[in-house]
């Protein structure tokens, strides 16, 4: 029985351990947060902020980060709004046991298999606030314009602190469109930034949003036991809302549950590595 409590003890105390050790490493990023929001990361909740009326995003990103200065960019932008989350990934053992350099390889890779996005669903206010399918279609394409010849998912075999590739998407909010996927890497930050370059319509019609308005980026961290994923979401020169034939669009909302999505996603590619 002695034995049997000091195992289980011993058991707690690394449990703790790892999970202090977790939070300074998160508090060390992000030094800014609230106590409440260092729990909510170790416990697996996206925490976020906006510029509408006067907040601040930079809280939620890394200083020193090419994420930093795209949010510091926006926050200083005048017109439009930006919203910023983050997330806390903790590392499971066969990523926590790859060296730094191989596991940025093995997030590139599974960041830019952008076809499993096909099928992913996001929380819909206008249908219910219950499921639905975000992604329909998501591919590569071979420039800027042909549609006609979609490629696969590339896969890296050596790391790279650039590239830049166009892709198609096909969502249920805003239709078909075509962005740029802008890569710009360090050894422990990866980080994209896509931009669309067709106009965003509403029922396929009304335009929400005007090509190269809009920039979504994502980055990823690498920390001693987990990942950060930040996610940032800028929409340029236009109102939060947008109404079309009676119906109102909250583009704040539609974004950050778009972001939810994708950070949802990305993490359930995390764990394929594991599998």
């Amino acid at each position: 029985m002695k034995v049997r409590a000091f195992m289980l003890m011993l058991l707690l105390s690394l449990s703790f351990s790892g999970v202090w050790a977790a939070e300074a490493d998160i508090q060390k990023a992000l030094p800014s947060l609230s106590e409440a929001e260092y729990q909510e990361l170790l416990g697996g909740v996206i925490v976020d902020g906006s510029t509408i009326g006067g907040g601040s995003i930079l809280p939620y990103v890394v200083s020193g980060t090419e994420a930093a200065k795209r949010a510091a960019q926006a926050q200083n932008a005048e017109g439009g709004f930006s919203i910023a989350a983050v997330s806390y990934i903790p590392y499971g053992p066969k990523l926590k046991a790859m060296d730094m350099k191989t596991r940025q390889l093995a997030i590139f890779n599974k960041i830019r298999a952008i076809s499993t996005q096909e099928g992913l669903t996001y929380i819909s206010w206008r249908a219910g606030n219950k499921p639905k399918v975000l992604i329909e279609k998501s591919s590569y394409m071979e420039d800027d314009k042909n549609l006609n010849n979609l490629l696969p998912d590339p896969i890296a075999t050596t790391f790279p602190y650039s590239l830049q590739n166009y892709v198609y998407q096909r969502d249920s909010s805003f239709g078909g469109n075509r962005y740029l996927h802008t890569y710009t890497n360090t050894d422990e930050e990866i980080f994209v930034e896509i931009k669309n370059i067709s106009s965003m319509r509403v029922l396929g019609i009304f335009t929400a949003v005007k090509k190269e308005q809009l920039t979504i980026s994502m980055a990823t961290y690498q920390m001693e036991d987990g990942l950060l994923l930040m996610a940032l979401t800028t929409i340029k020169d236009r109102d939060p809302k947008v109404s079309v034939l009676g119906i109102t669009v909250d583009l704040p909302s539609a974004f950050k549950r778009r972001i939810t999505a994708l950070q949802n996603w990305f993490v359930d590619q995390l764990a394929t590595i594991e599998n």
